[in-house]
């Protein structure tokens, strides 16, 4: 299929996925109720629903999901690992730490404003334990990495196990709940959390795409054209973390989505340039979106959160793409 055929498809899936974010809930709109309400239209109750709970989750859906995938194809081609994920790699669970004990122990529900700073905070101290703990010889080895991405998730998962003990049960029920990757509840100002750190971080990095394009070569080949190798998988390295930081962050602790969407833009387009970033996060978004709708429809009564359906996907794929790279 033609490239431009491919793009409709996801362009259609999002605009369906739009539609069915801002439809589907514990109170239904119909297709006509729910343009009244986009127009103004619609009854007071109507307005607010669309407007001031469901708009909201809309857009951190989106934008958590283009991040989180973004994170994960800079992740895969820095170490060259294609089973490199924020999740696995745990960054995601040292952002999760840190916010669990400001929420926990120095904050409350309502003073959320700091949490995009304090998530970057956690995910750069795991990222350097990663790092620490992955480096051999003044080399990475990708295996390696993997392996001391999953120690590290597992200590600081533990440790945060450990934190929900001492907590008070209302930020308990808040906290379990943000660490299942649930996007309800979610308001403007999460939505303005997150965004200026998508749009302001992803042009940055197509701008850079070409340098990236070579770093996919291998290190030998980007260091032999020219490409400053170091400082270019720092500032990749960066813009990963951040990316990541910031949409657990808003989001809740969400895995495997860094891992399947930038598989799957590859696979369509066979070759790794900003186009793949692009169709990376539409595919990153398009999963997010969809698995939060889901959430709302799985359960009878209440939800099921968008990343306990991530994770249903995700976990399977991880261990078919280990077991394939094992066979190799």
């Amino acid at each position: 299929m033609k490239k431009k055929g491919i793009w409709t498809i996801l362009w259609l899936l999002f605009f369906m996925g739009f539609l069915a974010s801002l439809a589907i809930g514990r109170n239904n709109l119909t297709i006509k109720e729910l343009i009244a309400a986009l127009l103004r239209q619609g009854t007071t109750a109507q307005q607010l629903i669309v407007y001031d709970f469901r708009m909201p989750r809309l857009f951190v859906s989106i934008f958590a999901g283009a991040g989180l995938a973004v994170s994960g194809y800079l992740f895969q081609t820095i170490t060259h690992n294609d089973l490199a994920d924020p999740g696995i790699l745990g960054i995601n669970s040292g952002a999760g730490l840190l916010v669990l004990l400001y929420l926990g122990f120095f904050s409350n529900q309502q003073t959320t404003g700091f949490l995009p700073i304090i998530a970057c905070l956690g995910s750069f101290i795991a990222a350097i334990l990663v790092y620490i703990c992955g480096k051999q010889r003044q080399r990475f080895d990708s295996n390696r990495l993997l392996l001391a991405g999953v120690a590290v998730n597992a200590g600081i998962s533990a440790i945060t196990l450990l934190a929900t003990v001492q907590i008070s049960t209302d930020s308990y029920r808040f906290v379990t709940a943000w660490l299942s990757g649930t996007i309800w509840g979610t308001t403007w100002k999460h939505v303005g959390m997150l965004a200026p750190g998508i749009f302001v971080i992803l042009p940055f990095i197509l701008l850079q795409g070409k340098h990236l394009e070579v770093i996919e070569l291998g290190d030998e080949e980007a260091i032999g054209l020219g490409v400053p190798l170091r400082k270019k998988q720092i500032f990749f390295l960066c813009c990963a973390i951040i990316l990541a930081a910031i949409s657990v962050s808003v989001a809740g602790s969400i895995s495997f989505i860094g891992l399947i969407a930038p598989h799957i833009a590859k696979g369509i387009l066979q070759r790794k340039n900003n186009q793949a970033i692009l169709m990376t996060a539409m595919i990153g978004t398009l999963i997010l979106l969809y698995s939060d709708v889901l959430g709302r429809i799985l359960l009878p009564n209440g939800e099921m959160a968008a990343g306990i359906i991530v994770s249903i996907i995700g976990a399977p794929y991880f261990i078919f793409q280990l077991l394939k790279k094992s066979v190799q």
